[in-house]
């Protein structure tokens, strides 16, 4: 998304007369905004915004970090109620305790270990204290049922990016990486969630009907790592102009979000937030073992040749944990891996498509 879009976005919010909420990362339960009949905004990435995080951060962070900085600094965000401020990596919750909008936002306390007794317990009482700060910031009222109408949106949601990604599982795909995640990101621009579903799905139809052929020779590549929204132009260019083919994003962005699933018969819906939302294959986890399972799930579902593995320059989690997922795939699933360290900016294009293209050959 570029500022333009995020202003247009901002705005059709502001027009609808509902409240607006905007947060930052995938541990978020977006269920409980909704159920209190928000606008519901996920901002991964937006570029064009004024620089604001030279002059709060260090230089040495994370671009994800200095982008949610510039877009928390924004005027754009001067018509949003509530900023959700995460606690997921140390640059990002740093963060929130620096920005001027400090009476919009909201601490989100999110688990370190998926393997914890007090994990469920933790995100259970989070998402009860959420609740508690909607009803006394905007007199919200909030009812078990309320959280139900509103997980069944959301699963909708996941259901769309899941069937669109489907696309890479035909042989050969029935369209190119690009083009879906292009999808993806056009459509977050919508402000209600009904009418992204329904734009995932007429995009899914779209690119069906576009007949593109994809040599059954291409190489099928699986990308994982950190969120791409800022880098996803010129590595899937790097791989697709080189006689590859991205097939299945494991990103927090795509699946690893959309495979999470709400427990309808659970009878207490903060439960069933819980265990949705433990189910997050993220590397702020320690261990991670969960996200070895989802891509070990996606090698076989999406028959993949290799996997590209993407870090941003100083995210230490996703950073320091590719080792172990280079010794998984090499060790336990005998899959060809490479990892990519890169940034925002353009500098690195041609050094990337020299080191994609070389993997590829290999391949």
């Amino acid at each position: 998304m570029d500022k333009q879009g995020l202003e247009k976005l901002i705005a059709t919010c502001h027009d609808s007369g509902k409240r607006t909420a905007v947060y930052f990362c995938s541990h978020v339960p977006q269920e409980l905004l909704i159920a209190a009949n928000m606008n519901v905004l996920k901002l991964p990435y937006t570029k064009g915004l004024t620089n604001h995080a030279t002059e709060i951060l260090p230089k040495n962070v994370c671009p994800m970090v200095k982008n949610c900085c510039d877009i928390c600094e924004s005027e754009l965000l001067d018509d949003v109620d509530l900023i959700i401020g995460e606690t997921s990596c140390d640059g990002k919750k740093k963060l929130y305790e620096l920005i001027s909008t400090q009476d919009k936002l909201y601490f989100y306390q999110i688990p370190q270990g998926e393997d914890r007794n007090y994990v469920l317990p933790l995100i259970y009482s989070e998402s009860k204290y959420l609740v508690k700060e909607l009803k006394k910031r905007f007199d919200i009222e909030i009812s078990d049922k309320d959280i139900q109408e509103a997980a069944k949106l959301v699963e909708a949601e996941r259901n769309s990016i899941r069937e669109l990604m489907e696309l890479g599982k035909c042989i050969p795909p029935a369209t190119w990486g690009m083009k879906i995640y292009e999808a993806l990101e056009k459509n977050r621009e919508l402000s209600e969630i009904k009418e992204r579903t329904q734009a995932n799905l007429e995009a899914k139809e779209a690119l069906l009907a576009a007949n593109t052929s994809i040599s059954l020779d291409a190489i099928r590549i699986l990308i994982t790592g950190c969120p791409l929204g800022g880098v996803y132009e010129k590595i899937l260019s790097a791989v697709e102009n080189n006689g590859g083919v991205v097939v299945c994003f494991e990103n927090c962005e795509v699946l690893k979000s959309a495979t999470r699933s709400f427990d309808y018969n659970e009878p207490d819906p903060y439960q069933a937030l819980a265990k949705c939302y433990q189910n997050t294959a993220c590397a702020l986890m320690s261990p991670n073992n969960l996200r070895i399972q989802l891509i070990e799930q996606l090698v076989e579902g999406y028959s993949i040749d290799g996997i590209l593995d993407i870090t941003l320059q100083t995210c230490h989690p996703y950073t320091v944990e590719r080792y172990k997922i280079m010794r998984h795939c090499k060790e336990e699933l005998h899959i060809p891996y490479m990892a990519i360290e890169t940034d925002t900016g353009d500098a690195d294009i041609s050094q990337l498509t020299t080191r994609i293209t070389a993997f590829l050959e290999m391949i």
